[in-house]
């Protein structure tokens, strides 16, 4: 009885020694390395500073991938300004695969002193002496967010969608300003009345049927305030409406829905 109980009790010394020894050698095996990071793959990154934050949360060759917090990284680079969303993967056996969106600047906006551009998602990026080129300009007079804020008004908001949904080289000529509650905009010297900052991508769109149109007068003034039914008067007053007429070709279509 006592041998037989004996033999029990080393059998089971013998699996809790086998139990502990795999652990270690899987902790040891997931450490060492063979799963220790070889290669970074960096997709997206123009201008954010992605070496700095992944030093900061030791992401380097040669650290145990499963020591790297995926999720964490994600979130810290996503705290830099210019990025607008950032994936981290964790690719056994050795590698990191992080892929960036940053943002694009799309206008500069007037600061306490000087100017700040604009992200295409309203956020306020970096001040600057002169407005750069190719980016478009919003006129002192729209409402702009307090200085120092992150993101914009509602009404600058407006504004960013729609020159967000111009082509680069429309944005590089355009500019916006108030004309009391409206906002108007002059674009490769045609003028644009926009109204209110509502409906503003379907303001643009609408804007590109009228402008593909090869009848369209240089210098004339658009009105989009209504963007199914947009007006066109050519350079002089006088001039009669493009848009007169329910097959008009130059009517955009339904873009707000």
């Amino acid at each position: 009885m006592r041998e037989h109980r004996a033999r029990s009790h080393l059998r089971r010394a013998l699996w809790v020694l086998l139990v502990v020894a795999a652990g270690w050698g899987v902790a040891w095996l997931a450490q060492s390395p063979f799963f220790s990071v070889a290669g970074i793959e960096v997709v997206g990154a123009e201008r954010a500073a992605v070496d700095e934050i992944l030093a900061e949360h030791d992401v380097y060759p040669g650290r145990p991938l499963v020591l790297i917090r995926s999720g964490t990284v994600a979130r810290a680079l996503e705290s830099d300004p210019w990025v607008r969303d950032a994936s981290v993967r964790r690719v056994f056996p050795d590698r990191i695969d992080i892929r960036i969106e940053e943002r694009t600047e799309v206008a500069v906006v007037p600061a306490t002193e000087g100017w700040r551009t604009v992200s295409d998602d309203g956020r306020i990026m970096v001040p600057v002496t002169a407005p750069p080129p190719g980016l478009a300009l919003v006129s002192e007079d729209v409402a702009l967010a307090a200085p120092g804020g992150e993101r914009v008004s509602d009404r600058v908001l407006g504004v960013i969608e729609f020159v967000a949904a111009l082509p680069g080289p429309m944005r590089a000529g355009t500019e916006i300003a108030a004309d009391g509650e409206d906002l108007v905009a002059r674009i490769d010297g045609y003028r644009i009345r926009l109204g209110n900052s509502d409906n503003m991508e379907a303001k643009a769109a609408a804007l590109l049927a009228v402008m593909a149109d090869p009848r369209l007068a240089a210098g004339s003034f658009i009105d989009l305030i209504a963007p199914t039914r947009p007006a066109v008067r050519g350079p002089s007053d006088n001039t009669q409406s493009l848009l007169e007429g329910e097959d008009n070709p130059l009517e955009a279509p339904d873009a707000a829905g």
